[in-house]
């Protein structure tokens, strides 16, 4: 370990030892007191200025609580206090939650257990919903710009085996994008941000109650030019929902979004080229311009019905998508100029009730979710940016229909067990339409059923901490992507090679709480898996693509901690400090994820995924509206670039400030500063089998931005 590792590691000790203190003292005297709380019964309290189908963050935090697992709710309201160009900027600071991006800009890739190791600029592995809807294609992938944060309202992360009454069905988990309505909205509201690199962004929404009726609407535009050349982007959104509140505890909403993207795409470097000169760029990438751009529109509907004793919610929603992308087309890379468009469209019928049973509270949740998308895709040469001669046409089909229960019950009036249990159906159907070929025809359909369970124990020892544990199975079926690439012979198309789902057992246990200004959460967990999608070479070197490993495993640490050190529980402050604060929010994840006695990789570890990661940021507050502070994210050690375990990344510490001011009059004004000791790191990079077989340079490196700063003004009526 080298001595910048190690000071580091000392400072990583300090910082978290002493925070974690409190919790012990917290939860031990706690435990261990004869005074018996009084338990009150639940009270849920419903109004007119409030919405059913969009809940409010802190009606999200009451009932969440009762998930026995990890998982964070992410208030959108943060975005004001700087740079918010996308996902990663909201999600940053999630433990256990890995944001990956190419452009500086938005999230490419997102992973949390290990899932998502062979997403390729779309995440996979992780379940994503808006409203309660899901977001995914058919087959699993994500595209994240298809989210307008302006028009969110807080974000609910689900790890592993608590998305699992969410119609999850993979081992990472979910996140939920709750969107604003005219209920938490202002009549109007303006954002302004720009900086480093062309960077722009500009958003106007409004939003307003009218009796039962309640509308919120957005305009998104964002532009920027990028860090390196070939790497402009430009995108925009527009998003609208209406809802009509038919009484108290009967709400239906339609949501509509559409959006366009054009993005160029500047690919990888070498290691050697991301410590020296991490602009470079291959010219093939401007010969054959690099690029994707896409056009997509969404429509939903919801209903939702609440009251003390059920919440109930049914919708339908479809979405389109036309999206071109140019890739390589050369002896290495045949996939050359792709265009397809999209159809998906599903329903969700979901319950939550809340009963008596043998004396204790028993809560209920059943739910289906099921959904299809057919895809029609065509690919062509790429020729200096231009369609050649067709290479390859085909549609897909993909079917998910899962089907789940989950019930609660109280044992004691501080410790209940949860038992669940999902059905599902999946189908994976490919008609190969461009037959004379090599290939020959590749039209294949396969099926897959099964059921997964669960059991879990919360244990509260007041009502605002608690500790937990769950056992859960995972499952999660290949996509198109990993079944289907051209072939390696002269005048081949595309190829599909039928694969199994990845399967799982999870065992994990933690904390949640707070306590005084305190917050905490804590998970460890350990998965045994079998059938690991992932891209490896076989004995003599020769990459087999994606398919079913044997035998790996993942474990890993997931922990959050956020206090005042103006105002820790067991201190006195005077009447000005009071006023002030000092937040430090910290987030650690420890993702060791390998192989399990492999034939070709024995127990190596599983290449692509960060193993200690670090986030914190430290921010003063006045009340006069100042805030301020330092943010950070540490890669602690080096991780292997290649399951070979022959190539690495390097440690990266990244180090950046921000300043603002809150106005009275609803305003704010902020400065940011990101990177200000100019790394040279990897945002991101392609996982590969192994460096010493690979032809030709390794370009699996997407530098990080440098040196950037950025400002921003929010207003509202």
């Amino acid at each position: 370990m080298s001595a910048s590792v190690k000071t580091r590691s000392v400072i990583l000790v300090c910082l978290l030892t002493p925070s974690l203190c409190p919790i012990v003292t917290v939860l031990s005297a706690e435990l261990d007191s004869t005074n018996q709380p009084v338990t009150l019964p639940q009270v849920v309290v419903y109004g007119t200025n409030v919405s059913l189908t969009s809940p409010n963050i802190a009606s999200a935090q009451e009932q969440n609580r009762r998930v026995p697992g990890a998982f964070t709710i992410r208030n959108a309201n943060e975005l004001n206090n700087g740079r918010a160009s996308g996902v990663q900027d909201f999600l940053d600071r999630v433990p256990g939650l890995l944001v990956q991006t190419e452009n500086g800009v938005d999230a490419g890739e997102t992973s949390m257990r290990g899932s998502g190791i062979l997403s390729d600029e779309e995440s996979i592995g992780i379940a994503y919903m808006q409203d309660g809807f899901s977001m995914n294609q058919g087959d699993g992938e994500t595209i994240l710009e298809d989210f307008d944060l302006g028009s969110t309202k807080y974000a609910e992360i689900y790890h592993g085996a608590d998305a699992f009454k969410y119609g999850s069905i993979t081992l990472g988990g979910a996140i939920n994008i709750v969107s604003r309505t005219g209920y938490d909205a202002d009549p109007i509201e303006l954002r302004f941000q720009g900086g480093s690199y062309g960077y722009f962004k500009g958003q106007a929404s409004s939003g307003a109650v009218f009796g039962p009726l309640d509308y919120f609407a957005s305009a998104t535009g964002r532009r920027r030019d990028g860090y390196r050349p070939h790497s402009a982007e430009n995108t925009e959104s527009l998003f609208g929902d209406l809802g009509w509140k038919l009484n108290e505890n009967l709400e239906n909403r339609i949501y509509l979004t559409l959006n366009r993207t054009d993005r160029q795409r500047s690919g990888g470097v070498t290691k050697e080229q991301l410590e020296q000169d991490p602009k470079a760029i291959d010219p093939e990438v401007l010969d054959q311009d690099l690029n994707k751009k896409w056009e997509y529109i969404r429509v939903a509907d919801k209903i939702s019905y609440h009251s003390d004793q059920e919440q109930a919610s049914a919708g339908v929603y479809w979405w389109h998508r036309d999206l071109e992308s140019r890739d390589f087309f050369n002896d290495d890379s045949k996939d050359g100029i792709q265009k397809y468009y999209s159809d998906n469209i599903g329903f969700l019928v979901d319950s939550v009730t809340h009963t008596e049973l043998f004396g204790q509270k028993n809560l209920l949740t059943v739910g289906v979710a099921p959904s299809v998308e057919r895809e029609v895709d065509h690919n062509w040469e790429n020729l200096s940016g231009q369609p050649g001669a067709t290479t390859a046409r085909n549609t897909e089909l993909s079917v998910n229909a899962p089907l789940y229960a989950e019930a609660q019950q109280y044992l004691t009036e501080k410790l209940s067990g949860i038992v669940g249990l999902q059905a599902l159906y999946v189908q994976r159907k490919f008609h190969d339409l461009f037959i004379d070929t090599v290939s020959g025809d590749q039209s294949a359909n396969l099926t897959f059923r099964t059921i997964n369970p669960k059991v879990g124990l919360i244990y509260e020892p007041d009502s605002k901490s608690q500790i937990f544990a769950n056992v859960s199975r995972s499952w999660q079926p290949p996509s198109f992507d990993n079944m289907v690439e051209f072939g390696d012979e002269p005048g081949a198309s595309l190829e599909f090679t039928p694969l199994g789902a990845q399967r799982a057992w999870t065992g994990e246990i933690g904390t949640r709480g707070e306590h005084r200004g305190l917050s905490w959460q804590l998970a460890l967990y350990y998965s045994w898996l079998r059938g690991e999608l992932l891209d490896v070479n076989n004995a003599q070197g020769v990459d087999l693509g994606a398919v079913n490993i044997p035998r790996s495993y993942h474990q890993g640490i997931e922990a959050g901690l956020e206090f005042d050190l103006l105002h820790l529980p067991f201190t006195d402050q005077d009447q000005e400090t009071q006023a002030q604060h000092l937040k430090l929010e910290q987030a650690y994840t420890l993702n060791d994820f390998h192989f399990d006695n492999d034939p070709v990789y024995g127990n190596n570890r599983i290449a692509g995924i960060p193993v200690h990661i670090y986030e914190a940021a430290l921010t003063y507050e006045h009340p006069c509206g100042f805030y301020a502070g330092p943010t950070f994210r540490w890669n602690i050690t080096r991780y292997p670039v290649d399951h070979a375990n022959t190539l690495f990344a390097d440690p990266y510490f990244l180090f950046g400030f921000r300043a603002g001011f809150r106005f009275k009059n609803k305003m704010t004004i902020f400065v940011e500063a990101k990177n200000l000791t100019n790394e040279r790191y990897p945002s991101d990079l392609e996982p590969i089998p192994d460096a010493r077989t690979a032809d030709g340079p390794i370009e699996v490196f997407h530098p990080g931005d440098g040196r950037s700063f950025y400002a921003g003004l929010s207003w509202a009526l």
